[in-house]
């Protein structure tokens, strides 16, 4: 068993299902959008068109599966903290595997929303971080 304040889960930051939603939200109107003009419009190649929107689409729900999935995780430890109750190190580790995992997918799903940084949805705190 291990200590984990309250304080020490996310450090106080909404987490990874908040952080993400409204971004997943924003991307998947965008792919609804250009499946629709791709089939409407007969583009040439508009079934390649509609096979990469599936497959960004893909990206973008695994985002959120990964985000929930680290924001129940930390929930869990929270809740166990405030009741003054010890964490198992490994329940630590999953959380923070989680978190890491739910991040990285966040980061790739903000590069996928590039494109789209014109738009009117587009919140500029989408983007992603800057190399080193």
């Amino acid at each position: 068993m291990c200590t984990v304040s309250a304080a020490d889960t996310n450090n106080g930051l909404p987490g990874p299902a908040h952080r993400a939603a409204a971004l997943v939200a924003f991307l998947r109107d965008r792919y609804a959008e250009e499946r629709r003009t791709a089939v409407g419009r007969r583009l040439q190649h508009w079934q390649r068109e509609v096979a990469e929107l599936n497959a960004k689409q893909a990206v973008v729900d695994n985002c959120e599966r990964w985000s929930v999935s680290a924001d129940e995780a930390g929930r869990r430890l929270a809740q166990q903290a405030a009741a003054g109750m010890g964490v198992e190190p490994a329940e630590a580790l999953e959380a923070a595997r989680l978190e890491g995992g739910a991040t990285a997918m966040i980061h790739a799903v903000a590069t996928l929303a590039l494109p789209y940084q014109r738009h009117p949805g587009y919140r500029e705190a989408w983007r992603p971080p800057q190399g080193p």
